[in-house]
């Protein structure tokens, strides 16, 4: 077993390429895209570098190549290039995507000992190194294509790369620095998530957990100027029990997902202790969301918990920017009217945000509600990480086609090949006196779905669904494959 000191010694292959994306990033969309090819000199020099076996040597032997003379700037460009490239090629060999490829006949080269290295640092980590500031990680998403090159329509730096990304320690969301911490989480039942034998035919229960007038309960309170509302589940509650009910019934699923502000911490301990007892659990359950024990100036925070089918946590999420609710919407809820401010949600707001690296179902994300609309912090977390998956429950009268988390996620949807699962309770919908329940599941997919082997994924483009929960079925649930038939397109029209 190689020690965690050994895959943390410096200079590696790794912090090179980091060094030459800094560099690249630097320069202009144009100075990028005006370079000259190296010679076949240089970049045999650069192959014959990766070939070697330790960090050490690999890392001086590719410096030596990047010394070699340039004939002009444009030619110094595309030696850094052109090494960066092939750096990343090397990497796709450890990539948890290259895993997912059947492989060819023949036999296969065993991995230089550099690269034995840079995986295991990535187990250990989440990453394969880190300095100044930021991460190289395996560019997502982990278990589908990544994006074209040519995705923006314009240069860009990341999308010529299918293995690696450099990626910032911090985010952020209107000014305030939110700090990101990246894990992984390994493929197995009992402390990760399984691998999927459909990848892309993923089975998603949506959980809307509270669909009764009595099912949550609302209350104002006054700090200083500022008119705040707590929204919890009713005191006779039992949503753990109500979650296990629906799991029940729905049968076998990848990825189950409960609705905001529904499950507290208590509950969700004891949703992880019926997991834990039982067998129906899905491969990765978002439980919701609810307050924590813990306060902050009174307020607690709104936290997401994350489990595998038999109840072990996976991590925690916090709400990073507590809603508000205008005087349209106080109204229809039955609460004070806000003239022109708004009533804010009655949680502390997180400061931390955790990407999980789960090679059995993707990289994965969590997004409360708010967040999702949380600027530039939501563009940025989707360009720069590439998820497989943006989980994102709300509290809400429901996500039909058109409305604000429909219109949100498809306007990310071009940054990323990810996918995103909303999900509401329908007690609003209650409050709101809607005749008709709506929809209580949203999914929506990439704008541009990536090639596979030159061949468009079997995914449609822009393609979205929704999924209401059947009346007769209590507590209620809804179901929705992926690359099922009946999904929709999201397009943009003017009456």
């Amino acid at each position: 077993m190689i020690s965690k000191e050994e895959v943390g010694n410096e200079m590696s292959p790794g912090d090179l390429f980091v060094t030459l994306w800094e560099a690249a990033q630097s320069w202009s969309p144009s100075d990028r895209a005006n370079t000259t090819a190296p010679s076949q000199a240089f970049i045999s020099a650069i192959r014959g570098a990766l070939s070697g076996s330790t960090r050490e040597e690999v890392y001086q032997a590719l410096k030596s190549a990047l010394a070699m003379p340039a004939s002009s700037e444009a030619a110094f460009r595309g030696q850094i290039l052109t090494a960066m490239h092939e750096i990343d090629k090397a990497f796709y060999a450890i990539h948890p995507r290259a895993a997912s490829i059947a492989p060819s006949q023949g036999g296969h080269s065993p991995l230089p000992y550099w690269l034995v290295l840079a995986r295991e640092a990535r187990q250990i980590f989440g990453y394969y190194s880190a300095a100044s500031g930021s991460r190289l990680i395996a560019r997502g998403p982990l278990c589908r294509a990544s994006r074209n090159p040519t995705a923006a329509n314009a240069d860009s730096l990341s999308d010529r790369f299918m293995a690696l990304e450099v990626v910032p320690m911090v985010l952020s969301q209107s000014g305030r620095e939110i700090s990101v911490v990246h894990k992984l989480v390994p493929t197995d039942a009992a402390r990760g998530v399984e691998p999927s034998r459909r990848t892309g035919h993923e089975t998603v229960v949506f959980l809307p957990v509270a669909e009764e007038l009595e099912d949550i309960v609302k209350t104002e309170i006054v700090r200083g100027e500022q008119r705040f509302v707590d929204f919890r589940a009713a005191d006779d509650f039992k949503a753990a029990e109500r979650i296990i009910q629906a799991l029940s019934s729905a049968g076998v699923a990848d990825i189950a997902i409960a609705s905001e502000l529904i499950v507290s911490e208590d509950e969700a301990d004891k949703l992880s202790d019926s997991l834990l007892a039982g067998s129906i659990g899905p491969r990765i359950l978002i439980s919701g969301s609810g307050p924590t024990r813990a306060t902050k100036d009174d307020q607690a925070w709104n936290e997401a918990r994350i489990l595998n089918g038999c109840g072990s946590e996976l991590w925690r999420q916090q709400k990073i920017w507590p809603a508000g609710i205008t005087k349209g919407l106080a109204s229809d809820y039955g609460l004070s009217d806000p003239g022109d401010g708004q009533i804010l949600e009655d949680t502390a707001a997180g400061d931390s945000f955790t990407v999980i690296d789960a090679d059995g179902i993707g990289r994965c994300v969590v997004l409360i509600c708010q967040d999702l609309q949380a600027r530039p912090f939501a563009d940025d977390l989707l360009r720069r990480f590439q998820p497989d998956w943006v989980f994102i429950p709300v509290l809400d009268y429901g996500v039909d086609i058109g409305r604000w988390s429909h219109r949100r996620a498809s306007e990310l949807s071009v940054l990323s090949q990810a996918r995103f699962i909303v999900v509401s309770s329908l007690t609003l919908a209650r409050w709101r006196g809607m005749e008709e329940t709506p929809p209580c599941g949203l999914a929506i997919g990439p704008a541009s779905p990536a090639s596979v082997n030159g061949e468009l994924a079997s995914d449609e483009d822009r393609a979205v669904k929704t999924a209401h929960s059947n009346p007769a079925q209590k507590p209620g649930y809804a179901t929705l494959t992926w690359r099922s038939e009946g999904w929709r397109k999201t397009v943009v029209t003017a009456e």
